[in-house]
C-alpha cells in the first residue's frame, strides 16, 4: 500500500463546525459581511478576515510584497559605443512617449478650460 504524497495528504487539525472558525466559514460562504459576523459572534474582525484569507487558499486579495523593485539597466548594456548608442536611442523613445502624453494632457486641459 503506497502513502499519500505531501499534496494531497491533509495537514493539520480537522475542521471543526461548531468552533468559532467554522461558524465563520458557515456565514462567510452564506454571503455574511465580515463585520456584521465578527459582531454576531463576538470576535474580532481581524479573525473573520484570517479565517477567510485561510479559505481563499491563503492568498491574500489585492496585495503586493511591497515596494517594487527598481528597474535597472544591466550593465553589459553600457560595454563599448553600441551600448551607449542603444541607451540614447531608448531615452529618445522614452521621451518622446512622454511629450505625446503631455500634448494629450495640456489638448485635455485646454478644452476643460475652455
Amino acid at each position: 500500500m503506497s502513502t499519500p504524497t505531501t499534496s494531497s495528504r491533509s495537514r493539520g487539525r480537522p475542521l471543526e463546525p461548531n468552533s468559532t472558525s467554522g461558524k465563520i466559514r458557515a456565514l462567510l460562504a452564506a454571503g455574511t459581511p465580515e463585520v456584521d459576523i465578527a459582531k454576531k459572534l463576538g470576535c474580532s474582525q481581524a479573525q473573520v478576515y484570517n479565517v477567510r484569507v485561510r479559505m481563499n487558499g491563503g492568498k491574500k486579495s489585492g496585495r503586493g510584497p511591497g515596494r517594487p523593485r527598481k528597474l535597472v539597466a544591466p550593465a553589459a548594456a553600457m560595454d563599448g559605443l553600441a551600448g551607449i548608442v542603444d541607451m540614447v536611442r531608448k531615452s529618445e523613445a522614452e521621451r518622446a512617449r512622454l511629450h505625446g502624453a503631455l500634448t494629450k494632457m495640456a489638448a485635455i486641459l485646454r478644452e476643460a478650460l475652455a
